[in-house]
């Protein structure tokens, strides 16, 4: 696909909500209402099942808890076309170029699956013990994190949705090192509070936005750990970087407390293996760009780290969360604006 064909994807491929290809916002009052009211729904149902689940299957045994995993991914795909349709268009995006329809295809089955499983696990880390949790999870590079403690200065720990990111979180949280994870709110306060306490019995403080920065930057000043998930769509208040060949807005807060404090970032991620546990790797530091021009320099390292999740998400495709509109918003150079 070409250049340009490809921008034409972008620029148009979010719009349409319904199998028609029509955008609901041109759409009459009524049936623009009745979409809205079907999402709500939608998104209700989902979150009381998911906090049903979360009250009785903490302790479910982990083949039975992976089967039905695998189960609820299936599912999610049929019940939600809408998601669906998101998942094969970020995929062609991503990966039109290089890989059939088909394969495109197999990698959203397998994802939807891997998602379901992930939930599994999410929903069973609190009544995990620190050693049920490195069972589960191998750690590697634990030294280049001990050496960036040792320097005194705390570190970024870069990171991605691959593999099932909370798992990861969780398995360096039981190493002992105190880590701040900036997360955002959900819109249902009920999965908020239940994500934040799970992480919290995990090891992890949870900063949302309204206390992210304050709260990061004081962690790092005190040589604490600090991750953040920096492969999802900033809107306005991203920088517009280069992600599998296109612009995409991201946050720019990683380079920026790096650039405020000198903490090392170093990027660190995990994936399912074919046994059903994890691996995750924490890699040396990222070297810093620092010019004196701080705008250029949150540019050029926000760039650097998202072409890192680039290479990690191109290694495991599967298991990285396509269900995110990504490639969203768009530059001012494209007419701005959503996707």
């Amino acid at each position: 696909m070409s250049a340009g064909g490809k921008e034409e994807a972008v620029s148009r491929i979010y719009d349409p909500e319904s199998r028609s290809g029509a955008d609901w916002r041109s759409a009459p009052d009524w049936r623009s209402a009745l979409y809205q009211w079907h999402r709500r729904v939608q998104t209700r149902l989902g979150n009381a099942a998911v906090l049903w689940m979360a009250r009785r299957w903490q302790r479910m045994p982990t083949a039975r808890a992976d089967r039905i995993g695998v189960a609820i991914g299936t599912l999610m795909r049929r019940v939600s076309p809408r998601h669906a349709r998101i998942v094969m268009t970020n995929l062609r995006l991503a990966f039109g170029g290089e890989k059939s329809e088909g394969e495109l295809k197999e990698i959203a089955r397998a994802c939807y699956r891997h998602l379901g499983r992930c939930l599994m696990e999410f929903i069973r880390l609190s009544a995990m013990t620190a050693e049920d949790i490195k069972e589960l999870a191998e750690l590697r590079g634990l030294e280049n994190l001990r050496g960036a403690i040792e320097r005194g200065r705390g570190a970024i720990l870069l990171t991605g949705h691959l593999g099932n990111w909370e798992v990861a979180g969780s398995r360096v949280a039981v190493e002992g090192y105190p880590l701040s994870v900036i997360a955002r709110a959900q819109r249902d306060n009920e999965i908020t509070q239940y994500v934040r306490q799970t992480r919290e019995a995990m090891g992890m403080r949870v900063l949302h936005r309204e206390v992210a920065v304050r709260g990061a930057l004081r962690a790092l000043r005190n040589n604490e750990l600090v991750g953040i998930l920096l492969d999802q769509n900033a809107g306005d208040e991203g920088v517009f970087v280069d992600f599998f060949g296109r612009l995409a807005s991201t946050a720019p807060g990683a380079a920026a407390f790096a650039l405020t404090t000198g903490a090392e970032v170093l990027p660190t991620y995990g994936w399912r293996n074919a046994d059903g546990k994890h691996t995750v790797v924490i890699e040396g530091a990222v070297p810093l760009v620092q010019t004196g021009d701080r705008n250029r320099d949150i540019l050029e390292n926000t760039a650097r780290y998202t072409k890192i999740i680039e290479e990690k998400v191109q290694a495991h495709p599967e298991q990285w969360f396509w269900l995110h509109k990504r490639w969203k918003a768009r530059p001012p150079e494209e007419g701005g604006g959503v996707a």
